[in-house]
Parts: structure tokens; C-alpha cells; sequence
């Protein structure tokens, strides 16, 4: 991964935490910011919480959802959006967008071909 310039800024900084604690940088960026690092004292404390919050969630034990949570959820949604997401629904009952555009044009397409006909005088032929 391409992560740019070798001068570091603040923000700059904070942009690289995450690579440079996966060590994904190249070797010119991750000393580009270890001397930023050093030199700036804002940047170093940002970093050590950057470190101690992921080092944190990394101590959390895995867990499972049951196996009815996602169904659970569906229901619960389903539940306070009336129906409108996840109710099973006929086709007849909604019309798909690309149909309705395909009806739209022809509706044009003959509503163009009857007005040009009907005064053949204006017919423009390509």
C-alpha cells in the first residue's frame, strides 16, 4: 500500500497509526513517523491511546451471537418499520423500477411516433 509522502504532518500522522501498528508501511513512511513520533508530543500521546485502545479491544473474548439473532433483529425491524423492510410482498403489489422505466419509454417512444405522424409536413427524417 501506497501511503505517499515521506514529510509528516499531524494529520498525516494519525492517518498512518493504524498501518504502522499492523506494520504495513513501507519502510520510508514507518521512519517518517517514528521521527515525527519523537519530535512531536501531541502526535505521541495520540498514538499511545491509539495503542492502548487497540490493544484493549484485541484483549476482548470473542463471542457468538445465538442463533436466532438474526432473525431476531429481521423481526424487531419488521416490527417498528410497519412491514416496509423485510415482509415478504408479491410481485403484483411492487413494481420494479427498471419495468416502470422500460413502460415510461415506450409511452414516450409512441406518444413521439402518433405527433409525428400526425403532421407528416414536420417529419424530420434523420
Amino acid at each position: 500500500m501506497d501511503y505517499g509522502a515521506l514529510t509528516v504532518d499531524h494529520a498525516r500522522a494519525t492517518e498512518l497509526f493504524s498501518a504502522y501498528w499492523d506494520e504495513e508501511l513501507p519502510q520510508e513512511d514507518q521512519n517518517a513517523l517514528e521521527e515525527h513520533l519523537k519530535s512531536c508530543v501531541v502526535c505521541r500521546r495520540e498514538y499511545q491511546t491509539f495503542e492502548k485502545t487497540v490493544g484493549a479491544v484485541g484483549q476482548l473474548h470473542p463471542m457468538m451471537a445465538p442463533p436466532d439473532f438474526a432473525e431476531g433483529v429481521r423481526a424487531r425491524i419488521r416490527k417498528r418499520s410497519r412491514g416496509r423492510f423485510f415482509s415478504p410482498r408479491k410481485m403484483a403489489e411492487r413494481i420494479p423500477y427498471e419495468l416502470f422505466s422500460l413502460v415510461m419509454l415506450g409511452l414516450i417512444l409512441a406518444i413521439y411516433i402518433v405527433l409525428q405522424l400526425s403532421h407528416p409536413a414536420n417529419l424530420q427524417l434523420p
